[in-house]
């Protein structure tokens, strides 16, 4: 195949993409709290923070990448209306703010004086630097975050297992352990990112097609580039998960913004924690970056119908973005973990329904069950929160 750097390119790319604020703390969290059960945390986490995300990977290259057409199905309003939710939640409402929280609680360990108001604002200057000419922003994760994260994070991990100790016995059962995990990969809300992250990675695929390629070829190459980037996911959450239950002695007053500088700190010594620090900060500037340019251009372009222009737009996301951080990290986990639980599951069966339409060829018969599919898991949900 003349295809593999390519591939290798998009599948990278879409690690970089996935791999932000939650990622770097929620697989740690969940050894932390699985100890000596870790191993069944791993298959529950991987399950709904890898395997459900590919779902969507999957069904949004089968709609070539158009998330209008993918959200379609439920009707054109609700379409709109849920599409705006999402890129809310994943943009200036949810997971942007989440970044910079996470950033943050690496360089506060190194530095506990330090004004989170004032690294808020330094960090959204940042973000609008990165994003405001668009055609950078590939380049910029591409080219300068993405190693650098890659990198550390490799280090970290094999260090970390090398000298950490075995996990202590103790902590929830093993069903408690499964479901915990599965609930908390919610919390990477990574299928909300495959909605948007598979358009940019279909694009950057049909833009290397020759003429000889077929749309065959393009499912293929996307399909081969999701499968790298799951296996590079799921191999760093096994490494998070076994770091977090191997170091949970030493993390029972850390904050869990404060988990991996905290580890880093413990298995590679005081001097490893200012660059943990900049991983973190790098990690979660790549995944704020791409997810600030969704917003913007969903605001600029579907919200305002281009009324806005561009530095208007990144303006007001930003303005966003920097409000909802300050009400931090575990606050915005207890918000975001009672809305993905309602959501994720009816998310889940949309993606299942997209995928059997697509492949059956049954687009119109297919439609009305998908609709059916997703307000009914969604009203199954809801009742069960509420209910308790």
């Amino acid at each position: 195949m003349t295809h593999y750097k390519t591939i290798l390119t998009a599948g990278f790319a879409m690690f970089s993409m996935f791999f932000g604020s939650g990622n770097l703390v929620f697989p740690l969290l969940v050894g932390q709290e699985s100890l000596h059960q870790y191993p069944t945390a791993i298959l529950g986490f991987v399950i709904t923070a890898v395997l459900v995300p590919f779902l969507g990977l999957i069904g949004m290259i089968l709609f070539d990448g158009n998330y209008r057409s993918y959200f379609d199905k439920l009707g054109r309003i609700p379409a709109f209306v849920l599409i705006a939710i999402i890129l809310m939640l994943i943009g200036p409402f949810g997971v942007v703010p989440r970044c910079i929280t996470v950033a943050f609680g690496g360089f506060n360990l190194l530095m506990p004086s330090l004004s989170f108001e004032l690294f808020s604002l330094f960090f959204c200057g940042i973000i609008i630097a990165c994003i405001w000419t668009k055609s950078r922003i590939v380049d910029i994760i591409g080219l300068f975050l993405t190693p650098f994260k890659l990198g550390g994070i490799v280090i970290l991990i094999l260090f970390g297992l090398w000298f950490g100790q075995d996990a202590v016995q103790g902590g929830l059962s093993s069903p408690q352990t499964f479901t915990n995990a599965l609930f908390k990969g919610y919390q990477t809300m990574d299928l909300m990112a495959a909605f948007f992250f598979s358009s940019a990675i279909v694009y950057y695929l049909r833009s290397h097609l020759t003429a000889k390629d077929d749309n065959k070829t393009l499912v293929k190459m996307s399909v081969a580039a999701s499968i790298m980037g799951a296996l590079l996911l799921t191999v760093v959450y096994i490494g998070f998960i076994g770091l977090g239950a191997k170091y949970a002695p030493y993390l029972h007053d850390a904050q869990p913004e404060h988990l991996l500088v905290a580890i880093g700190g413990q298995a590679l010594g005081f001097f490893a924690k200012p660059i943990i620090a900049v991983i973190l900060a790098v990690g979660c500037l790549a995944t704020a970056v791409i997810l600030s340019t969704l917003f913007v251009d969903f605001l600029q372009q579907d919200l305002t119908n281009e009324r806005l222009k561009r530095p208007q737009a990144i303006f007001i996301t930003m303005a966003i973005t920097f409000v909802v951080s300050l009400l931090g990290f575990s606050k915005l986990m207890v918000v975001l973990g009672t809305i993905l639980d309602v959501a994720y599951p009816a998310l889940i069966a949309l993606a299942i329904m997209n995928i059997v339409s697509k492949l059956t060829l049954q687009h119109r018969t297919e439609c009305h069950y998908t609709q059916w599919a997703f307000w009914s898991v969604l009203a199954v949900s809801v009742g069960f929160k509420v209910l308790g």
